[in-house]
């Protein structure tokens, strides 16, 4: 499997299992929109770095219509309902992405933001007040 960074060619991509954990008071008991964002233009993967999830929620739009077609930065969008355990998914990651993040749109203060690492399986954890990453042990073939 690859990795979150690319070395300017075409990199294969690769997939990411993700499994979500929701606790039962996530969120003062609210749905939690999540987006996993993975960036390949690197000075907008730095300007993502310094963003909170509430940013990146009031931004998206325009950063949508500022970088049309995809070639900047993938994202996959979800909503997680405090107590409800959803089955594991998989996500197809652009082998030349600069990196990726995960905004979790807590209603509580704070960045609620994480930055992926180079991993093939994790698991998000959406407490009470903040989103979580476990790097899991990939699956055997």
């Amino acid at each position: 499997m690859g990795a979150l960074v690319g070395c300017g060619s075409s990199a294969a991509p690769f997939r990411l299992l993700i499994e979500v954990q929701v606790a039962p008071q996530s969120n003062q008991n609210s749905p939690i929109p999540v987006t996993l964002v993975a960036v390949r233009d690197r000075k907008l993967f730095e300007r993502f770095s310094q963003m909170s999830a509430k940013q990146w929620y009031e931004q998206r739009d325009q950063l949508r219509r500022d970088y049309p077609g995809g070639d900047a930065f993938s994202e996959w969008e979800w909503e997680f309902v405090p107590g409800f355990a959803p089955p594991p998914t998989v996500v197809e990651i652009d082998g030349d992405s600069a990196g990726a993040f995960l905004f979790a749109n807590y209603r509580s203060p704070g960045p609620h933001r994480v930055r992926l690492g180079p991993h093939q399986r994790i698991r998000i954890g959406l407490g009470e007040e903040d989103v979580v990453i476990t790097t899991l042990d990939p699956l055997e073939k």
